[in-house]
């Protein structure tokens, strides 16, 4: 069985992606004297024109480099703790912040895109930001796009996960199971057996996380596919974190097989082989 196979192999191979404005170190903001100066001729202008596109094109690289690098490093945890901002990241979720730059960019952007009305109208227009408080303009707004991230992420991770959940569902799904992979299942050529295997699959699988069971449908719907790219068809995972899943699956087989619940299956057994 193809499934099987694929879950007791260890496709170890990682997935690499480099972001280009990333590399480097980032310019240090503006000093709050240079601020002072840069407020009032922003002022003067009320804040429009060409000098007011540069400042905001700068504001913007400066906001989506930043906040990228964050999630590259595991730093953002912190820094949305310092802004009471609620940030709930699974394991695998902020491995895909730490490798997938696709990922980064979009939130970033999002999170720029939701926080810049908003420094605009209140921190510049409205007299918000303060130098005497000690906070450059563009530190100032960078703590408003980490307030904004929180919300950008919880969409995000949302529907990243209801979409993991909906790849699993086939596979638990007793009534559709062969209309979703019709002949995947028919290992053996006594009818009972094969009938047993599935039933066994479908217990396991009821004690899978959603990540494991939408693995195992990637595997059953697109056997082509290794575990690096079934990593990055479910956001950025990396062929190690597949891998992690998996091993916890078969862990999980043992358990119910030694309590019980289920026969060791005959397919678990020839996959070890």
């Amino acid at each position: 069985m193809v499934l099987l196979k694929m879950i007791s192999s260890g496709d170890e191979a990682e997935l690499k992606v480099k972001i280009p404005f990333e590399d480097g170190d980032d310019p240090p903001p503006p000093t709050l004297v240079q601020d002072r100066k840069l407020y009032d001729e922003l002022l003067r202008v009320e804040f429009r024109g060409p000098r007011y596109d540069v400042f905001a094109q700068e504001l913007w690289t400066y906001g989506i480099r930043t906040l990228t690098a964050w999630m590259r490093s595991g730093a953002i945890s912190h820094h949305c703790h310092r802004y009471n901002v609620a940030f709930d990241a699974s394991e695998i979720e902020l491995s895909s912040l730490a490798r997938t730059s696709e990922v980064r960019e979009a939130l970033a952007v999002d999170s720029v895109t939701a926080a810049a009305p908003r420094f605009l109208e209140r921190s510049l227009r409205g007299g918000e930001w303060n130098p005497d408080k000690g906070a450059s303009m563009f530190t100032f707004f960078v703590g408003g796009c980490v307030m904004a991230f929180g919300d950008v992420f919880k969409t995000w991770s949302r529907k990243r996960r209801r979409e993991v959940k909906m790849r699993g569902y086939g596979l638990l799904n007793l009534t559709d199971i062969e209309a979703v992979f019709p002949g995947q299942l028919s290992l053996f050529d006594d009818p009972a057996e094969t009938v047993a295997s599935r039933d066994t699959l479908r217990r396991i699988l009821s004690e899978a996380t959603p990540e494991a069971a939408a693995i195992c449908t990637l595997m059953l719907r697109r056997p082509e596919l290794n575990q690096r790219e079934i990593g990055a068809l479910l956001g950025g995972m990396s062929a190690r974190a597949v891998e992690g899943q998996l091993r916890r699956l078969r862990g999980t087989a043992r358990v119910l097989a030694a309590s019980g619940k289920i026969s060791r299956p005959q397919f678990f057994e020839a996959s070890q082989r």
